[in-house]
């Protein structure tokens, strides 16, 4: 097989592209990767839920603010945006994951931000789809025109 400018230049090109898609990726998905390794479950209390109305965008949303404890006693809140035909528990009562410390933030318990970990998996796709093509090139023999005494 010969060389191909046209070809290599395509190839690392798109390996480019796999590789900055990693990066943004890797940023994006790695709260979603925090929530998974260090989070933890709780119970917590609604104490006001609202229908809300962004100015540009005209669409109603339902904000709901909630309560809840930490095991060591630290009491922690957090407010959410929602469909308006998400149904309020009747209980008050709303399950949320969230991260220990200071500064730690938290979210309704199954509200996962698929996007960054979809990305994350196209590209380490990609670039294991290029792992396999270097490897094979590299193994192959080489057919090249040699002069024979």
């Amino acid at each position: 097989m010969g060389f191909d400018a046209d070809n290599e230049l395509t190839r690392a090109k798109w390996l480019l592209g796999a590789v900055a898609l990693f990066l943004v990726s890797s940023c994006l998905s790695w709260g979603e990767v925090a929530y998974l390794l260090w989070g933890r479950d709780a119970q917590a209390t609604i104490t006001k839920a609202f229908t809300s109305s962004a100015i540009r965008s005209r669409t109603v949303r339902l904000t709901v603010e909630y309560e809840f404890t930490e095991p060591d006693g630290t009491r922690r809140g957090g407010t959410v945006d929602l469909s308006p035909d998400w149904p309020v528990p009747a209980s008050g009562k709303v399950a949320v994951r969230y991260m220990p410390g200071e500064n730690g933030r938290s979210r309704l318990s199954g509200h996962v931000h698929w996007l960054g970990l979809t990305l994350f998996g196209l590209s380490v796709g990609a670039m294991g789809i290029f792992a396999y093509q270097m490897h094979r090139e590299a193994n192959e023999p080489a057919r090249g025109t040699r002069r024979k005494r």
